[in-house]
Protein backbone atom coordinates (compact mmCIF):
# COMPACT_ATOMS: atom_id res chain seq x y z
CA UNK A 1 0.00 0.00 0.00
CA UNK A 2 1.75 3.70 -0.74
CA UNK A 3 2.42 6.12 1.75
CA UNK A 4 -0.97 8.09 0.91
CA UNK A 5 -3.05 5.18 2.22
CA UNK A 6 -1.27 6.02 5.50
CA UNK A 7 -2.19 8.83 8.20
CA UNK A 8 -0.39 11.27 10.43
CA UNK A 9 -0.77 8.56 13.16
CA UNK A 10 0.46 5.39 11.51
CA UNK A 11 -2.31 3.83 11.09
CA UNK A 12 -2.07 2.02 7.09
CA UNK A 13 -5.40 1.84 5.46
CA UNK A 14 -6.59 4.75 7.40
CA UNK A 15 -5.97 8.03 5.00
CA UNK A 16 -8.95 9.40 3.53
CA UNK A 17 -8.06 9.05 0.04
CA UNK A 18 -8.55 4.70 0.41
CA UNK A 19 -11.59 5.03 3.10
CA UNK A 20 -13.17 7.07 0.20
CA UNK A 21 -12.27 4.75 -2.47
CA UNK A 22 -13.27 1.30 -0.29
CA UNK A 23 -16.50 3.11 0.72
CA UNK A 24 -17.45 4.43 -2.61
CA UNK A 25 -17.05 0.21 -3.89
CA UNK A 26 -19.09 -1.08 -1.03
CA UNK A 27 -21.54 2.41 -0.34
CA UNK A 28 -24.70 0.11 -1.30
CA UNK A 29 -23.74 -2.39 1.50
CA UNK A 30 -22.16 0.20 3.81
CA UNK A 31 -25.02 2.24 4.05
CA UNK A 32 -27.49 -0.56 4.51
CA UNK A 33 -25.74 -2.05 7.15
CA UNK A 34 -25.93 1.33 8.79
CA UNK A 35 -29.54 1.62 8.55
CA UNK A 36 -29.73 -2.00 9.76
CA UNK A 37 -28.88 -0.59 13.10
CA UNK A 38 -32.15 1.32 13.76
CA UNK A 39 -31.00 4.76 14.51
CA UNK A 40 -34.06 7.07 14.96
CA UNK A 41 -34.85 10.77 13.93
CA UNK A 42 -33.95 13.09 17.20
CA UNK A 43 -31.08 10.91 18.22
CA UNK A 44 -27.72 11.66 19.18
CA UNK A 45 -25.41 10.12 17.45
CA UNK A 46 -21.23 9.30 17.59
CA UNK A 47 -19.32 7.94 14.58
CA UNK A 48 -15.91 6.99 16.94
CA UNK A 49 -13.01 6.53 14.72
CA UNK A 50 -15.36 8.27 11.71
CA UNK A 51 -11.71 8.03 9.24
CA UNK A 52 -12.81 9.56 6.12
CA UNK A 53 -16.49 10.54 7.24
CA UNK A 54 -18.34 8.29 4.29
CA UNK A 55 -21.12 7.27 7.01
CA UNK A 56 -21.68 10.83 8.52
CA UNK A 57 -24.18 11.96 5.44
CA UNK A 58 -26.24 9.08 6.49
CA UNK A 59 -26.38 9.61 9.97
CA UNK A 60 -27.21 13.17 9.53
CA UNK A 61 -30.00 11.87 7.20
CA UNK A 62 -31.47 9.53 9.89
CA UNK A 63 -31.15 11.48 12.98
CA UNK A 64 -32.47 14.47 11.08
CA UNK A 65 -32.92 18.23 12.36
CA UNK A 66 -33.88 17.45 15.40
CA UNK A 67 -31.23 15.17 16.03
CA UNK A 68 -26.82 15.74 16.55
CA UNK A 69 -24.12 13.51 14.93
CA UNK A 70 -20.56 13.68 16.48
CA UNK A 71 -17.49 12.02 14.96
CA UNK A 72 -14.26 11.97 15.95
CA UNK A 73 -10.91 10.67 14.54
CA UNK A 74 -7.08 10.27 15.56
CA UNK A 75 -5.58 12.01 12.71
CA UNK A 76 -6.40 15.24 12.36
CA UNK A 77 -6.05 15.25 8.74
CA UNK A 78 -9.20 13.08 8.62
CA UNK A 79 -10.97 15.52 10.92
CA UNK A 80 -10.18 18.30 8.31
CA UNK A 81 -11.71 15.96 5.73
CA UNK A 82 -15.03 15.47 7.36
CA UNK A 83 -15.15 18.99 7.68
CA UNK A 84 -14.86 19.44 3.68
CA UNK A 85 -17.29 16.94 3.17
CA UNK A 86 -19.52 18.45 5.36
CA UNK A 87 -19.82 21.85 3.95
CA UNK A 88 -20.07 20.33 0.28
CA UNK A 89 -23.30 18.17 1.22
CA UNK A 90 -24.79 21.17 2.71
CA UNK A 91 -25.74 19.18 6.29
CA UNK A 92 -28.25 20.96 8.39
CA UNK A 93 -27.76 18.48 11.37
CA UNK A 94 -25.77 20.29 14.10
CA UNK A 95 -22.28 17.89 13.56
CA UNK A 96 -19.72 18.09 16.17
CA UNK A 97 -15.98 17.57 14.81
CA UNK A 98 -13.09 16.26 17.19
CA UNK A 99 -9.63 14.93 17.13
CA UNK A 100 -9.40 12.49 19.34
CA UNK A 101 -8.66 8.81 20.41
CA UNK A 102 -11.47 6.31 21.37
CA UNK A 103 -9.56 4.79 24.04
CA UNK A 104 -10.18 7.86 26.01
CA UNK A 105 -13.42 9.78 24.40
CA UNK A 106 -13.46 13.52 25.72
CA UNK A 107 -17.34 13.16 25.71
CA UNK A 108 -19.77 12.94 28.92
CA UNK A 109 -21.47 9.91 30.37
CA UNK A 110 -24.93 8.65 28.90
CA UNK A 111 -24.00 11.70 26.22
CA UNK A 112 -25.17 9.53 22.76
CA UNK A 113 -28.44 7.23 21.97
CA UNK A 114 -26.15 5.51 19.81
CA UNK A 115 -22.06 4.94 19.02
CA UNK A 116 -21.43 3.97 16.30
CA UNK A 117 -17.54 2.39 15.05
CA UNK A 118 -16.81 1.27 11.87
CA UNK A 119 -13.18 -0.63 11.11
CA UNK A 120 -11.34 0.40 14.04
CA UNK A 121 -11.16 -2.75 16.26
CA UNK A 122 -8.83 -4.14 13.65
CA UNK A 123 -6.16 -1.51 14.77
CA UNK A 124 -6.62 -2.49 18.44
CA UNK A 125 -5.08 -5.20 20.85
CA UNK A 126 -7.58 -7.19 22.85
CA UNK A 127 -6.70 -4.95 25.77
CA UNK A 128 -7.38 -1.73 24.22
CA UNK A 129 -10.65 -3.15 22.54
CA UNK A 130 -11.56 -3.92 25.91
CA UNK A 131 -10.86 -0.72 27.31
CA UNK A 132 -12.75 1.20 24.07
CA UNK A 133 -16.41 -1.31 24.89
CA UNK A 134 -16.05 0.60 27.92
CA UNK A 135 -15.96 3.86 26.99
CA UNK A 136 -18.59 3.02 24.24
CA UNK A 137 -21.03 1.98 27.14
CA UNK A 138 -19.69 5.02 29.51
CA UNK A 139 -20.99 7.33 26.72
CA UNK A 140 -24.13 5.83 25.49
CA UNK A 141 -27.47 6.35 27.39
CA UNK A 142 -29.58 3.50 29.16
CA UNK A 143 -31.06 1.76 26.85
CA UNK A 144 -28.99 3.27 23.88
CA UNK A 145 -27.24 1.12 21.32
CA UNK A 146 -23.78 0.58 20.20
CA UNK A 147 -22.54 -1.04 17.06
CA UNK A 148 -19.26 -2.20 15.47
CA UNK A 149 -18.61 -3.05 11.86
CA UNK A 150 -15.64 -4.84 11.34
CA UNK A 151 -14.22 -6.85 8.62
CA UNK A 152 -13.51 -10.91 8.08
CA UNK A 153 -11.05 -10.91 4.95
CA UNK A 154 -10.84 -14.65 5.80
CA UNK A 155 -13.75 -14.84 2.82
CA UNK A 156 -11.51 -12.34 0.81
CA UNK A 157 -11.64 -13.39 -3.22
CA UNK A 158 -10.36 -12.08 -6.18
CA UNK A 159 -11.87 -14.33 -8.43
CA UNK A 160 -10.46 -16.68 -10.51
CA UNK A 161 -7.12 -16.07 -8.63
CA UNK A 162 -7.07 -19.15 -6.82
CA UNK A 163 -8.98 -18.48 -3.15
CA UNK A 164 -6.71 -20.67 -1.65
CA UNK A 165 -4.32 -17.99 -2.11
CA UNK A 166 -5.65 -15.37 -0.16
CA UNK A 167 -6.81 -17.60 2.64
CA UNK A 168 -3.39 -18.82 3.25
CA UNK A 169 -2.13 -15.36 3.22
CA UNK A 170 -4.83 -14.80 6.02
CA UNK A 171 -4.14 -17.46 8.14
CA UNK A 172 -0.37 -16.13 8.21
CA UNK A 173 -1.95 -12.78 8.90
CA UNK A 174 -3.69 -13.97 11.66
CA UNK A 175 -0.90 -16.02 13.12
CA UNK A 176 1.58 -13.15 12.80
CA UNK A 177 -0.75 -10.45 14.90
CA UNK A 178 -1.90 -13.19 17.53
CA UNK A 179 -0.10 -10.95 20.18
CA UNK A 180 -0.34 -7.83 18.82
CA UNK A 181 -4.06 -6.38 17.32
CA UNK A 182 -7.32 -8.53 16.86
CA UNK A 183 -7.01 -8.10 12.81
CA UNK A 184 -8.90 -7.86 10.07
CA UNK A 185 -10.35 -10.37 10.49
CA UNK A 186 -12.38 -9.75 13.80
CA UNK A 187 -15.86 -8.87 12.31
CA UNK A 188 -17.39 -12.18 13.81
CA UNK A 189 -15.25 -12.34 16.93
CA UNK A 190 -16.33 -9.29 19.06
CA UNK A 191 -19.45 -10.35 20.84
CA UNK A 192 -17.41 -11.51 23.79
CA UNK A 193 -16.25 -7.83 24.46
CA UNK A 194 -20.35 -6.32 24.18
CA UNK A 195 -20.47 -9.07 27.13
CA UNK A 196 -17.92 -8.14 29.16
CA UNK A 197 -19.03 -4.33 29.43
CA UNK A 198 -22.57 -5.65 30.19
CA UNK A 199 -24.11 -5.10 27.01
CA UNK A 200 -27.44 -7.32 25.98
CA UNK A 201 -29.84 -8.36 23.48
CA UNK A 202 -26.97 -8.88 21.34
CA UNK A 203 -27.42 -9.12 17.48
CA UNK A 204 -24.84 -10.28 14.35
CA UNK A 205 -25.36 -9.64 10.77
CA UNK A 206 -22.82 -10.03 8.05
CA UNK A 207 -23.21 -8.28 4.61
CA UNK A 208 -21.30 -9.83 1.72
CA UNK A 209 -19.85 -7.10 -1.08
CA UNK A 210 -19.79 -8.99 -4.75
CA UNK A 211 -18.74 -7.15 -7.64
CA UNK A 212 -18.78 -9.30 -11.18
CA UNK A 213 -16.74 -7.69 -13.94
CA UNK A 214 -17.69 -5.45 -16.11
CA UNK A 215 -16.60 -3.01 -12.91
CA UNK A 216 -17.63 0.22 -12.83
CA UNK A 217 -14.79 2.44 -13.10
CA UNK A 218 -14.68 3.78 -9.00
CA UNK A 219 -14.73 -0.04 -8.34
CA UNK A 220 -12.25 -0.83 -10.47
CA UNK A 221 -10.01 2.19 -9.17
CA UNK A 222 -10.72 0.31 -5.46
CA UNK A 223 -9.89 -2.94 -6.45
CA UNK A 224 -6.93 -2.46 -8.04
CA UNK A 225 -5.36 -0.39 -5.22
CA UNK A 226 -6.38 -3.76 -2.96
CA UNK A 227 -4.19 -6.13 -5.07
CA UNK A 228 -1.30 -4.17 -4.85
CA UNK A 229 -2.07 -4.10 -1.24
CA UNK A 230 -2.61 -7.40 -0.69
CA UNK A 231 0.59 -7.74 -2.57
CA UNK A 232 2.06 -6.05 -0.77
CA UNK A 233 1.20 -7.58 2.84
CA UNK A 234 2.44 -11.04 0.76
CA UNK A 235 5.82 -10.38 0.94
CA UNK A 236 6.05 -9.62 4.56
CA UNK A 237 4.57 -12.84 5.67
CA UNK A 238 5.74 -16.38 5.56
CA UNK A 239 3.97 -17.90 2.11
CA UNK A 240 4.82 -20.51 -0.94
CA UNK A 241 6.67 -19.27 -3.36
CA UNK A 242 3.76 -19.77 -5.80
CA UNK A 243 1.52 -17.73 -3.78
CA UNK A 244 3.62 -14.89 -3.84
CA UNK A 245 4.40 -14.80 -7.16
CA UNK A 246 0.65 -15.32 -8.28
CA UNK A 247 -0.01 -11.94 -6.08
CA UNK A 248 3.35 -10.23 -7.68
CA UNK A 249 2.01 -10.97 -11.13
CA UNK A 250 -1.69 -9.83 -10.43
CA UNK A 251 -0.71 -6.49 -8.75
CA UNK A 252 2.11 -5.81 -11.82
CA UNK A 253 -0.66 -6.34 -14.28
CA UNK A 254 -3.89 -5.78 -12.41
CA UNK A 255 -5.70 -5.20 -15.70
CA UNK A 256 -5.43 -8.76 -16.73
CA UNK A 257 -7.26 -10.07 -13.55
CA UNK A 258 -9.62 -6.85 -13.74
CA UNK A 259 -10.73 -7.80 -17.30
CA UNK A 260 -11.32 -11.32 -17.03
CA UNK A 261 -14.98 -11.81 -17.96
CA UNK A 262 -15.61 -13.89 -15.00
CA UNK A 263 -13.45 -11.62 -12.44
CA UNK A 264 -15.66 -10.95 -9.08
CA UNK A 265 -14.45 -9.38 -5.93
CA UNK A 266 -16.00 -10.69 -3.12
CA UNK A 267 -15.34 -9.20 0.80
CA UNK A 268 -17.31 -9.26 4.06
CA UNK A 269 -18.21 -7.95 7.31
CA UNK A 270 -20.05 -7.79 10.09
CA UNK A 271 -22.21 -5.56 12.53
CA UNK A 272 -22.25 -6.58 16.01
CA UNK A 273 -25.27 -4.39 18.58
CA UNK A 274 -25.74 -4.02 21.43
CA UNK A 275 -27.93 -2.44 23.47
CA UNK A 276 -26.73 -0.66 27.28
CA UNK A 277 -29.13 -1.80 29.79
CA UNK A 278 -32.04 0.30 31.10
Amino acid sequence: MSDMAMTSTGHRGSAASWLDAHFEAARAEYEEALRFVGIQSGWSVLDAGCGAGGYVPLLCELVGVAGRVSALDLAPENIAHVERLVREANCTVPIDLRVGSVLDLPFADSSFDCVWCANVAAFLTKAEFGRVMGEFRRVTKPGGLVAVKELDVTLLQFLPLDPAILARLAAARRAKAAETGLGAWCGPSLGPFFRRVGLEELVRRSWLVERWAPLPPATRQFITMLVRFMAGLAVEHDLPPTDLEALRAAAADPDRLLDDPDFCFREAFVVTLGCVPA
